[in-house]
C-alpha cells in the first residue's frame, strides 16, 4: 500500500507541474486513475499508451508536440530504457505510479520517482483517490477499482449515495457483472476502443461529468460513446456465446481464440471468468503477426511466466489471476499446447 507519506509526494508533484503530461495504460483503472488526478489539479493532458509490454520511445514525439514541464506514467508496469533516457535528455521530472511487479531495472525506475503499492497491489486509481481524496471524484474511483477487480474501502460509502448502482457486500468480481458501475467498466473499455478523435472527445466529456448518471445518460455529448458501446458490446455478447457453445465442460482449461477488427480479449475472459471460476480461461485474439492473450484463474500469473518463458519472441505478466500475453502467431498451436499441459496435465 502506499504511504500518507507517498501520497502527500505524490500530490505535491502535481501541484508543482503546470503542464503535465500523463501517459497511462490503456484500460479503465489507467483511464480512471488519469481522470482523478487531472480533475484535481485542472491543468494537463493524457495519452493512453497502446505499446505492450512497455511505454516505448515512439511516445517522445508526443512529449516534443506537447512541451509538459512533468511527465506522470500511470498503471503500467514497464517503460523502456529509450523512453525513460528520452525524458532525462529533455531535462524533465517523470513520476511512476503502478501496482504491477516490474521487470524494469533497478537502475533505471531509480531515476524516476517511482510508487508502487505493491505487494498488496492496491489499483493505480486507487491510490489517484487517496492523493487527493476528492468526493466528487468517487465515482470516477469506483470504477477504476472494478475495473481492476478490487473492492476498495470507500464502496459502501458510495453505496449510500447511488444504492441503485452499486451493491458493495458481493465480490468485486461479481459487482464487475451485475451492477452498473460493473456496467462502466465495460462502456468505458469499449470507449477506448474508438478512433482518437472519438477518445479525446470521451476523456474532454469525463473532465466535466458530476456523476456516473451523466455517463449513463444519452445525449448529444454522449451520443457516440453509446452507440460505440452498443456496437461493440454485441460483439461481446456473440463471442462470450461461441466460446459458451464451444466448451465440453471437462478441461481444465476454456480456450477461446476469434479474430476480427477489435481486440477485447480482456473483457470476454473476465466474462468467462466470472461464469468458470474453477477454470483456467484463456481468450486468443489472433492478428496477422502476433496473438493477444488474456488468461484468468488459479495461478494465471504463475502459467503465463512460465510457458512465455518457453516460447521465443513471447511476453506476458500481470496479476496472480489476471495477466496478458503477446505471442508470435506461428507459436499459436504450440501455446495451446503448452497451456493444457500446464493445466491438465
Amino acid at each position: 500500500m502506499i504511504s500518507l507519506t507517498e501520497l502527500r509526494e505524490i500530490r505535491v508533484l502535481l501541484e508543482n507541474s503546470q503542464n503535465p503530461l500523463f501517459f497511462f495504460d490503456n484500460d479503465v483503472d489507467g483511464l480512471c486513475a488519469f481522470l482523478i488526478l487531472r480533475r484535481a489539479i485542472g491543468r494537463g493532458r493524457g495519452i493512453a499508451i497502446k505499446s505492450f509490454p512497455d511505454l516505448r520511445e515512439q511516445y517522445l514525439k508526443k512529449i516534443d508536440e506537447l512541451n509538459p514541464d512533468a511527465i506522470f506514467v500511470l498503471d503500467k508496469a514497464e517503460v523502456s530504457e529509450a523512453f525513460l533516457e528520452g525524458v532525462i535528455e529533455r531535462n524533465l521530472p517523470i513520476t511512476w505510479i503502478d501496482h504491477h511487479e516490474s521487470k524494469t531495472e533497478d537502475i533505471l525506475r531509480e531515476k524516476t520517482n517511482y510508487f508502487n503499492s505493491m505487494p498488496s497491489a492496491e489499483p493505480t486509481t486507487f491510490i489517484a483517490h487517496n492523493v487527493f481524496n476528492r468526493k466528487e471524484d468517487m465515482w470516477l474511483a469506483m470504477i477504476g477499482c472494478i475495473g481492476d477487480s478490487y473492492m476498495p474501502d470507500f464502496a459502501e460509502d458510495f453505496e449510500k449515495t447511488a444504492p441503485e448502482l452499486f451493491n458493495s457486500k458481493v465480490s468485486s468480481l461479481e459487482a464487475l457483472h451485475s451492477t452498473e458501475i460493473g456496467k462502466m467498466v465495460r462502456m468505458l473499455n469499449f470507449g477506448l476502443m474508438d478512433t482518437t478523435t472519438n477518445v479525446v472527445s470521451l476523456i474532454k466529456f469525463l473532465f466535466k461529468a458530476n456523476n456516473s448518471y451523466d455517463l449513463l445518460e444519452e445525449n448529444r455529448s454522449t451520443k457516440q460513446f453509446h452507440q460505440r458501446y452498443a456496437e461493440l458490446n454485441e460483439i461481446f455478447i456473440k463471442q462470450v456465446n461461441k466460446a459458451e457453445e464451444d466448451y465440453d465442460g471437462k478441461s481444465g482449461v476454456l480456450f477461446h481464440s476469434y479474430s476480427g477488427n477489435v481486440s477485447m480479449s480482456s473483457e470476454i475472459a473476465n466474462r468467462l471468468y466470472f461464469n468458470h471460476q474453477d477454470k483456467l480461461v484463456v481468450v486468443v485474439f489472433k492478428r496477422p503477426e502476433k496473438i493477444n492473450v488474456s488468461l484468468r484463474g488459479k495461478n494465471a500469473l504463475k502459467i503465463t511466466l512460465r510457458v512465455t518463458k518457453e516460447i521465443e519472441g513471447a511476453t506476458g505478466g500481470g496479476h496472480e489471476v489476471a495477466t496478458g500475453a503477446m505471442i508470435p502467431i506461428d507459436e499459436f498451436e504450440n501455446f495451446k499446447k503448452k497451456i493444457l499441459e500446464a493445466v491438465n496435465g
